[in-house]
């Protein structure tokens, strides 16, 4: 078997535990918002829920149909919308475009810096595949500036090469052609590297690239950083 050189690791669900996040998300952006449009903190989380389940269906129908803009443009303006909605709900006027994007774009950076994740073991790991000579990438679907975040928040952006979200190669993480437009601008042979993820359709779209790949399965009532860790004890027997 070739050596393996290259790790390209998920985001949610490997490095970071979506389930904790979540409502911390919510109680941040109330934190933020009304210094921002006003309104109650409480009314900003709630008008979050159904927002942001309709943002999600519509990144969903996104990746399902050719896009008419860029990935990255296609961020920008559903970003903007997803603010407006949560304003119509808490009733508080909608910006002008320019000053929602930024207020939009400061909301996403605030929760990111100021969410608490605590994955040390996680983290241990990762550097020590750094400090065995292993060339780290992301590999997500998120948006680049979000991911680069998180990263910066579990202090882990100084091990990572490059931070492949959807945006950087313009593919959505939805089917094979992810993983060779990440593999391209990479440089890395497909033989050569491990994806690390815990969807199993990813791993399927990865091995159709030539790509080894080890599942994150968490078992039920299991510790996040258990399963992780059990996945990344897999990657290690491989290298």
């Amino acid at each position: 078997m070739a050596r393996i050189t290259t790790l390209f690791i998920d985001k949610g669900g490997v490095l970071i535990d979506n389930t904790m996040v979540s409502p911390q998300y919510r109680r941040l952006l109330g934190e933020f918002l009304p210094g921002e449009l006003g309104g109650d903190p409480d009314a900003w989380e709630n008008a979050n829920v159904g927002a942001a389940a309709r943002a999600f269906a519509r990144y969903q129908q996104a990746y399902l149909t050719a896009p008419t803009t860029s990935i990255r443009d296609w961020y920008a303006e559903d970003v903007r919308r997803w603010l407006y909605e949560m304003c119509d709900e808490v009733g508080r006027p909608r910006p002008p475009a320019a000053q929602a994007d930024r207020i939009a774009r400061s909301a996403h950076e605030y929760v990111v810096r100021h969410v608490d994740i605590r994955v040390p073991r996680i983290v241990e790991r990762i550097r020590d595949f750094h400090e065995r000579g292993l060339k780290l990438h992301i590999a997500s679907g998120d948006q680049h500036a979000d991911l680069v975040g998180y990263l910066e928040t579990i202090r882990t952006r100084d091990v990572f090469d490059r931070v492949y979200g959807s945006d950087v190669v313009n593919v959505w993480k939805m089917s094979p052609a992810y993983y060779r437009a990440i593999l391209a601008d990479s440089g890395t042979e497909a033989a050569n590297a491990i994806v690390i993820d815990d969807s199993e359709s990813a791993i399927a779209w990865a091995a159709e690239c030539g790509l080894r790949g080890v599942l994150v399965r968490r078992r039920s009532g299991e510790a996040f950083e258990d399963s992780v860790l059990r996945a990344f004890d897999e990657v290690s027997a491989l290298l």
